[in-house]
C-alpha cells in the first residue's frame, strides 16, 4: 500500500513535504521553548514594566516565528518560489502595494513599540478608555487588549489607543481618592448626618489613613464630610475616601452607603433626599379650583 502510494507521486514532492514538516515543527518548538523561557521569567516578576516589556516581546517572538516559517514554506516549493521571485525582481512595484496595503498595520506596530518605550500605561495597570474602566492584560504588536469590568475584553488598535486620552490609576501611585455624594432632604438635620457618614466610614477597615505626621499631630481629621451644595430638594455632601487603589475604593463606597443608608432608617431626623414638591396657597377660596 505504502509502495503505491508512492509511487502516485514524484520523489521530489515527498522531499518537499519532508522540509516543509520539519521547518513547522521547528519553528513550533522553538516558539514554544522561548515563550515557556519568557513566561517563567514574566510569573517571577513583580515590577509592571519589565513586565509588559517581556509580554511585547513575545508576541514580536510570534510574530518573527510565523513569518520566518511561511517564508520557509513558500521558497521550499518550487512553483511558489519561482512566484516569489518574480515579485521580488519588481521590487519597487511590490514595495509600493506593500507600504500601502500595511500602512497601517506599521502604524500599529511602531505605536507599539512607542507604547512599551515611553509606558503610558502597563500590563495590570487600570485605565479608562473610550468610556470603559478596565485592566490592561496584553500589548501586543498590532493591539492593546483592556479587560472590563464584566470580564469583557476591548480591543484597540496601538495606532489609535496611543491618540485618545487615558485615565491610569496605576501609573505613578494606585492610591485613590474616591468621592461619594450622599443627599439627605431638607427636614433632616445636618450635624446628625454628618456624625453617621463619619462613624461609617471611621468603621470600614480599608480607608487609608492619608495624613501626614504633621496633620495627625495638628489633629487634622482623617474623614472630612462636606457640605457640597443647596439644591432643589437635596442638601449634597461630598466625603472624600481614600484607598490602596480604585477596586478597594470603589467597593469601600458601596459598602458605606448601604451602611448610611441603615443608619438613616433608625434616625427620626436623618431621611435620605427624595423628590418633592410643595404648594402653598394663598387663600382657602383657592381650594375650589382644585375640587
Amino acid at each position: 500500500m505504502i509502495e503505491y502510494i508512492k509511487s502516485l507521486f514524484p520523489e521530489e514532492v515527498y522531499s518537499i513535504t519532508a522540509q516543509i514538516l520539519l521547518m513547522v515543527l521547528l519553528g513550533v518548538f522553538i516558539n514554544k521553548f522561548i515563550k515557556l523561557f519568557l513566561n517563567r521569567f514574566i510569573d517571577k516578576m513583580e515590577n509592571t514594566s519589565n513586565k509588559t516589556k517581556m509580554k511585547f516581546v513575545g508576541n514580536t517572538v510570534d510574530f518573527l516565528t510565523f513569518t520566518i516559517v511561511i517564508i520557509g514554506v513558500i521558497f521550499s516549493i518550487p512553483t511558489f518560489r519561482s512566484i516569489a521571485v518574480g515579485i521580488f525582481a519588481g521590487a519597487s512595484i511590490f514595495a509600493a502595494f506593500l507600504g500601502f496595503a500595511s500602512q497601517k498595520a506599521f502604524s500599529d506596530i511602531i505605536s507599539g513599540i512607542f507604547i512599551i518605550i515611553f509606558r503610558p500605561f502597563r500590563v495590570d495597570d487600570i485605565v479608562k478608555v473610550n468610556g470603559e474602566i478596565g485592566t490592561v492584560e496584553d500589548i501586543t504588536l498590532r493591539h492593546t487588549v483592556v479587560r472590563g469590568l464584566e470580564n469583557k475584553r476591548h480591543i484597540y488598535p496601538n495606532s489609535w489607543i496611543t491618540s485618545e486620552p487615558i485615565i491610569n490609576w496605576t501609573i505613578v501611585d494606585p492610591r485613590v481618592n474616591k468621592f461619594m455624594f450622599v443627599g439627605i432632604s431638607y427636614d433632616s438635620d445636618i450635624a446628625t448626618a454628618e456624625r453617621i457618614i463619619k462613624e461609617e466610614v471611621l468603621k470600614h477597615p480599608k480607608l487609608l489613613d492619608f495624613r501626614t505626621e504633621l496633620e495627625k499631630e495638628q489633629g487634622v481629621p482623617l474623614v472630612n464630610v462636606e457640605v457640597l451644595s443647596f439644591d432643589n430638594f437635596v442638601i449634597n455632601f461630598r466625603v472624600p475616601l481614600w484607598a490602596k487603589d480604585l477596586p478597594d475604593g470603589m467597593g469601600m463606597m458601596f459598602d458605606v452607603q448601604r451602611a448610611i443608608q441603615e443608619r438613616f432608617k433608625k434616625e427620626s431626623n436623618v431621611e435620605l433626599a427624595k423628590p418633592s414638591q410643595k404648594i402653598y396657597l394663598s387663600d382657602a377660596r383657592d381650594l375650589n379650583n382644585y375640587s
